[in-house]
């Protein structure tokens, strides 16, 4: 097995089985042979160690031998990965020492990590933070913007997924869903923008806020009607408003956007149409 076929196996299953993932690093270093392997196990290493398990230590353990065994393409890369796993280990680290561009970003994925594992305060915390520097020193081009958008997305998702929300979480999952909007239109195409309006939509919608999740899921379907009006994104731009009229009891709507689903889907790919049955069937 070579380095390639290793990693894109690792990420297969690291969100079923983080744990086989983690135990098995460090007997997997010899396959790496260039410095873009070192950069690509290191992203790893650390959204498993840190977003899925929370083993923070295990995770600066193994950054630190990759920095003492492998050569290095970015180092600043490599202490910005150390910067996020001591940062979740102890939220009271300093990264006063990094740039701008360099903090915001480790703010970002801290707090999405944390999100994840539960420690609401400090993700909160850090969105706020990370949001705060970008829009105080830095540029729209800076790639932390990016990394923001893409934090907020993911945070909002995992308070989604949850059966039950404090309010706590909810209030964390509404500030991560207007954060990824407010950040990929700032960083995004159209899609990503339109695709954080139906994230706000699912968003609004678990919150009990159900005439907002109807107006984001109307803005997501007028976002791509005035682009390239794609199948996939109408599919689920309806799916959105859907599920929105049916929480209000507009059944009429509910029907008129079941049909439009039917037709979204039957001008999906045989690809598409094979993840997407099953959304269908739950919607109707």
């Amino acid at each position: 097995m070579n380095f390639k076929e290793y990693l894109a196996d690792a990420w297969s299953i690291h969100a079923t089985n983080p744990r086989k993932v983690a135990d098995e690093f460090k007997q997997n270093f010899n396959l790496m042979e260039s410095e873009d392997d070192v950069t690509a196990i290191t992203r790893l290493i650390v959204h498993v160690c840190g977003e899925h398990l929370g083993e923070w230590m295990k995770g600066i353990e193994l950054l630190r031998k990759l920095k003492n065994n492998a050569t290095i393409k970015d180092p600043k890369e490599m202490n910005r990965y150390m910067a996020i796993l001591n940062l979740g280990n102890n939220p009271n680290t300093t990264i006063d020492n990094f740039s701008p561009s360099d903090q915001a970003r480790i703010y970002a994925s801290t707090a999405s990590a944390l999100a994840n594992l539960g420690g609401l305060k400090n993700a909160e915390k850090f969105l706020k933070l990370a949001s705060e520097i970008i829009s105080t020193q830095l540029t729209n081009e800076d790639p932390a913007n990016e990394a923001l958008a893409t934090a907020g997305n993911n945070i909002a998702c995992t308070q989604e997924d949850k059966k039950e929300r404090n309010e706590g979480e909810v209030e964390l999952m509404i500030l991560a869903a207007t954060t990824a909007r407010k950040y990929w239109e700032i960083a995004g195409t159209w899609k990503e923008v339109e695709r954080a309006e139906y994230r706000l939509s699912q968003t609004y919608l678990q919150a009990g806020l159900l005439n907002k999740s109807l107006l984001h899921a109307k803005n997501c379907l007028d976002i791509n009607s005035q682009n390239n009006n794609e199948p996939l994104e109408i599919f689920f731009g309806y799916e959105a408003l859907a599920k929105a009229s049916k929480a209000l009891k507009n059944e009429a709507d509910y029907n008129d956007a079941l049909l439009k689903i039917k037709i979204a889907y039957s001008n999906l790919s045989a690809d598409d149409q094979s993840w997407c049955k099953a959304k269908l069937d739950e919607i109707q």
